[in-house]
């Protein structure tokens, strides 16, 4: 009779099961009807922690106590737990090789182990309280509590600059060493960083790396790859970084002529204006040419014709300071290509103004002649910082 009753609070508890909305209600099921419940407070596991002691709490009523404890997995019983009072614990080796294999068959590095905590109480009852145990990775790149995620590409001029967040876990297995490397492209073979790490995870700033020893360029690709290791056991994380062209900020395409109310360029904002107007940066000039107004800080350097469909920021700032800088240019040519630097104020959202120097590039096209005399020319231009 005794047994059946008992059966009978388990039906009641599996029902109960399906509709508690959330552990904490299923529990208290078991602690009224059963008397008591195991709770699993360690259920994230790294790959390192194949050989640590996971850790049960026990809520019992009063003169209630736990006696033994089994864990099972997938209805059989793995192991047991090892009670102490009012907790227990057991070894996580019994859990199984740490392999996940997806459904093409290849094992996952992460992984779950769904269980279930046997417990034996001195009333008699017992409770098979289900949980859920994750094995993931020891090293993963970011840092999820400040909510940063490491760069995947950048600038040359900013390559430096770049921060590579990492965070490191484990329940309590030790981690003896944490390395960092890098290889230049795909096809590039892994070096050292010339940095050591800290085995709690961190920020590992490229200026502080021995980076430069690669020899990066625009469009090359910065590889790197963390690596834990605890006894003969590795853990490793891979990423990278692409250097890309710095774009333009501003790009345009306007049209400038000898009619005084058409004749001046601010490159800048792209406005086409009239000879008296005070914003303008540079204006048309007789016969086929531009230059400078009203005191502007530019200056042009002409480079080759093809430079113009690859040029970004930093290759229109290398052709400047290559060249040698005029402020007016005479004879243009469909065709023709000038770099140009300047300066200008720049606002940011907190209203705080900075200086920066800029670097373009511009293009000549569509020269046109009326009687024989060139009355306007196209200029496709885009500039940055």
């Amino acid at each position: 009779m005794k047994n059946l009753k008992f059966w009978g609070l388990c039906l009641f508890i599996a029902i109960g099961l399906a509709s508690c909305e959330n552990e904490d209600d299923y529990l208290e099921d078991h602690y009224k009807y059963i008397g008591g419940y195991a709770k699993l407070t360690d259920r994230s596991l790294s790959r390192f922690d194949t050989d640590e002691d996971l850790n049960i709490d026990f809520i019992t009523a009063e003169g209630v106590t736990a006696e033994s404890v089994e864990i099972l997995q997938d209805g059989e019983v793995i192991g047991t737990a090892t009670v102490s009072g009012e907790s227990a614990t057991f070894n996580s080796s019994i859990l199984g090789n740490y392999e996940f294999p997806d459904d093409d068959g290849v094992d996952e590095e992460e992984g779950e182990y769904d269980i279930r905590i046997r417990t034996t109480y001195s009333n008699g009852n017992f409770s098979e309280d289900p949980f859920t145990v994750s094995v993931g990775k020891v090293v993963s790149l970011g840092n999820a509590g400040d909510e940063y995620s490491n760069p995947t590409e950048t600038t040359m001029d900013s390559l430096s600059s770049v921060e590579l967040a990492y965070e490191v876990y484990t329940l309590s297995a030790p981690v003896d060493e944490v390395t960092l490397m890098f290889k230049k492209n795909a096809d590039g073979t892994y070096t050292n960083s010339g940095v050591d790490l800290s085995a709690e995870g961190g920020y590992i700033k490229l200026s502080e790396t021995d980076y430069e020893d690669l020899n990066l360029m625009v469009n090359d690709t910065l590889y790197y790859k963390v690596t834990a290791t605890s006894g003969s056991m590795t853990d490793v994380v891979e990423s990278m970084v692409a250097i890309t062209p710095k774009a333009f900020s501003t790009t345009n395409s306007v049209t400038l002529t000898d009619d005084p109310l058409l004749n001046q360029l601010n490159l800048s904002t792209g406005e086409i204006s009239a000879e008296s107007n005070e914003e303008g940066e540079i204006r048309y000039m007789d016969p086929v040419g531009f230059e400078v107004v009203n005191d502007a800080d530019i200056s042009f350097v002409e480079v080759e014709s093809d430079f113009f469909d690859d040029a970004d920021v930093l290759s229109a700032r290398a052709a400047f300071e290559a060249g040698t800088p005029v402020t007016s240019v005479t004879n243009l040519e469909s065709g023709d290509v000038y770099v140009y630097k300047t300066t200008r104020d720049v606002e940011d959202e907190d209203e705080n103004v900075e200086t920066y120097n800029f670097y373009g590039v511009l293009r000549i096209s569509n020269v046109t002649s009326v009687d024989g005399e060139v009355v306007s020319y196209d200029i496709e231009y885009g500039e940055g910082y």
